[in-house]
């Protein structure tokens, strides 16, 4: 299959709501992925074929961490992200082993020191543009900080420890946070719901949320409330049949 086609735009449109990322940046690594899918993972993927989207297809897609400590360290991200209450990632790179987070102008400082309180033990490896979080196996990239801009971060830098959500709920973090590009500020879950301002309908998340191949791989249990809703501003998501 060659790596720019009708379906490797097609599919990299259907991802990027999801991550930010542009369209230039996901068409190869789609399109490479996608030459590993058999003629029924692919019927699959088109909705020629009763039933849900195989694990496998989905992940090509948009791949989910599978480690539960990477799933763990993620949703310890997740949790620091809703602290603030401004935009912070303007695009997600998702990885099966790793996640990259390219952050908004001057958020980088407030996100690392919430993620440190809830992540005794982080290891930082600025290298080169970006810097290389380590948490045992898992890894959380930040991309484009550069290993400068990371030192200064890091003078005069003290925590002090903060709650995380409960273990049982990493996954589900993990997972809307490779997503959290539909969300223009970071959302937040707490006492059963998922919450977030300014930004899509509590319709609009729902639909992307059970996307059959790129909506979260695991049932959603949370209520969904949007606050402030921006009516209108965002069209319906991802033209895919559905289940």
């Amino acid at each position: 299959m060659p790596r720019h086609s009708p379906l490797v735009s097609s599919v990299a449109r259907l991802r990027r709501p999801y991550t930010g990322e542009p369209q230039w940046a996901v068409e190869p690594e789609v399109g490479a992925a996608l030459t590993d899918l058999s003629p029924v993972e692919l019927s699959h993927l088109l909705g020629h074929l009763p039933g849900p989207v195989p694990d496998r297809v989905r992940r090509i897609v948009l791949p989910d961490a599978l480690d539960p400590v990477q799933q763990r360290f993620e949703a310890a991200v997740f949790d620091a992200a809703s602290t603030l209450s401004r935009p912070v990632f303007w695009m997600i790179q998702p990885r099966p082993d790793q996640i990259r987070l390219s952050l908004m102008p001057d958020v980088a400082a407030e996100l690392v020191q919430a993620l440190y309180a809830r992540v005794p033990g982080l290891i930082s490896r600025p290298i080169g543009m970006h810097v290389f979080l380590s948490h045992g196996p898992a890894t959380v990239v930040l991309a484009g900080v550069g290993s400068e801009r990371w030192t200064a971060l890091m003078d005069d830098f003290s925590v002090s420890a903060s709650p995380s959500s409960p273990p049982a709920l990493a996954p589900l973090l993990s997972s809307l946070l490779r997503r959290s590009c539909l969300f223009p500020l970071p959302p937040r879950v707490a006492a059963g719901e998922l919450r977030w301002q300014d930004g899509p309908t509590t319709e609009w998340i729902s639909a992307a949320l059970a996307h059959p191949v790129t909506g979260l791989p695991l049932a959603q249990p949370l209520k969904l409330v949007s606050e402030s809703p921006a009516s209108g501003a965002f069209p319906r998501p991802l033209g895919a049949r559905r289940t």
